[in-house]
């Protein structure tokens, strides 16, 4: 964020940072050193002559950017639908951010129901990157799409006063358009990006080994053979590409920052065309989340899986599961709200340095999380501290992004004029500052604790089996042959579609309070 001038920038965004910045040295960097140290002195030789590791890294890449191109290419088009109104058009442009917040291991079991070996369709796509570009695409289209919906309404302007000057509508398109939604559509790609490129839940459980990705690949080394050098290598390999895109991400991110504003409303349309357009779009969303009613439709068909999935005697107990879920999450709020908030203020009383380096986590895969921490915390191996620490490092960002442009946009003249009269920096906070911002707040910790309960990656690395969460007893039934495990990991995956939604519900909450 850039200082007008004539201003000062208040001194505290430094010492508001300190906890935060030590809480990543000590949950973050130090563990990455580790990896570092371990990676480059060992495993990177193995991992670079070992032409099967060039080709998972290969395909990792080619995952990501396939992923962006598709929700690139199809977000532009819906966009551009969704500039008219039409029969459930806010129903379904709040809903495309849904399987966003969704656990991994709901959106893989809803491809197993329907296209899996026993789905419903009698169509067998596991193991093929069909079905993985279809759960990246069900995945992230909301994060490309509503940008865009927010912000094509700014075009008219300016591809007016192009038309105005003489070009014609393709030209005005190319010369005006394109530049002004570049940034947008690359932003929205590099998101796309990273969370396809560092995917875990989804390609292990649904692509097999021959589309593993480095994350998933990582998973193996460390589990399977416990070759620790060779799993750092393939941190430090992920992360070196994760960085350079995230670095594009931020400058895209401040270009947008310093774009063009004033959104418009979306434009009415005559019955009849409002009539087919929904049909087209609506027809769309159905086929592409069909995954998440199929799995809704599977729970149904072994009721007595409702039952035995509460007291299994051959599998974590889901009462036992959920109770775990929901007593891990309430910790690791203990540590989020703080983190996220002085992250956020941080950033907005202008330090900089922290605004990228508390994005970090973000782009650091939650396996190669517990892999740090069990090179750089030995003693602490097992204890629910550092499952914690995981959970809290994961997901303190998501609070802190969602409550910082509520922090951005609040009128100066109210904070100085407090300042003015006097107030101290923790008086503005709770007396004016806070209550300006609460909503958005709360929508950033829905989003967390969403994060939280769906974590998968990290939980497999530093399970303890009287830890497993609803993630952890998913993944143990679907290990397992017959038809009732199968059922009763339904059941669980839709015990946890219903809590992600119930988040969802605080988040969408924030969304619609003004600022």
């Amino acid at each position: 964020m850039r200082t007008p001038k004539g201003t000062s920038r208040p001194p505290e965004g430094r010492w508001l940072g300190l906890p935060v910045l030590a809480f990543l040295a000590l949950a973050l960097l130090y563990p990455l050193g580790r990896i570092l140290a371990l990676g480059l002195a060992e495993g990177w030789q193995a991992v670079l002559t070992n032409p099967y590791y060039g080709s998972r890294l290969a395909w990792s890449l080619a995952y990501g950017l396939g992923s962006s191109l598709l929700c690139i290419g199809l977000a532009l088009p819906l966009a551009y639908a969704f500039r008219y109104r039409f029969p459930g058009r806010d129903f379904l442009l709040g809903f495309s951010t849904v399987p966003f917040v969704l656990p991994p291991l709901v959106v893989a079991m809803g491809f197993l129901s329907l296209v899996g070996p026993k789905g419903v369709l009698g169509l067998n796509l596991y193991g093929t990157a069909w079905v993985l570009f279809w759960a990246s695409l069900l995945y992230n289209l909301g994060l490309v799409l509503r940008p865009l919906v927010a912000l094509l309404p700014a075009l008219q302007t300016p591809l007016a006063a192009a038309r105005t000057l003489g070009a014609s509508p393709l030209r005005a398109y190319w010369r005006v358009g394109i530049p002004l939604l570049g940034p947008a559509l690359l932003s929205g790609g590099s998101l796309v990006f990273l969370y396809s490129f560092t995917s875990f839940g989804v390609p292990l459980l649904l692509g097999g080994s021959r589309w593993a990705t480095l994350e998933v690949e990582t998973y193996y080394a460390l589990a399977q053979r416990l070759a620790f050098p060779e799993a750092t290598a393939l941190v430090l390999m992920q992360l070196a590409v994760s960085l350079v895109v995230l670095m594009g991400y931020l400058r895209l991110q401040e270009r947008l920052a310093l774009g063009i504003g004033g959104y418009g409303s979306h434009l009415p349309l005559a019955p009849r065309p409002a009539g087919g357009l929904a049909l087209l779009v609506w027809g769309f969303f159905l086929l592409l989340y069909s995954p998440l009613w199929s799995l809704l439709l599977r729970a149904l068909e072994r009721p007595e899986a409702w039952l035995s999935v509460w007291n299994s005697p051959d599998f974590t107990p889901g009462g036992t599961a959920l109770f775990n879920t929901l007593g891990f999450a309430g910790l690791a709020l203990l540590l989020v709200l703080p983190l996220g908030v002085l992250y956020a203020y941080a950033v907005w009383r202008g330090h900089r340095g922290l605004d990228w380096l508390g994005l970090l986590p973000l782009m650091v895969s939650p396996v190669a999380i517990g892999l740090g921490y069990l090179l750089a915390y030995p003693g602490l191996r097992g204890s629910l501290l550092i499952l914690i620490v995981a959970y809290a490092l994961l997901s303190y960002p998501l609070l802190g992004r969602a409550l910082l442009p509520a922090l951005r946009a609040m009128p100066k003249g109210v904070v100085e004029a407090a300042r003015v009269l006097g107030a101290g920096p923790w008086r503005r906070l709770v007396r004016v500052e806070w209550p300006m911002v609460q909503k958005s707040a709360l929508s950033g910790a829905g989003l967390a604790l969403a994060a939280i309960v769906g974590e998968f990656g990290a939980t497999l690395t530093l399970q303890r089996p009287e830890w497993a969460t609803l993630s952890l007893a998913i993944y143990e039934r679907l290990g397992r042959p017959g038809a009732l495990p199968f059922h009763e990991a339904v059941v669980l995956a839709v015990v946890l579609m219903g809590l992600s939604m119930a988040l969802l519900a605080l988040l969408e909450r924030g969304f619609r309070e003004p600022g």
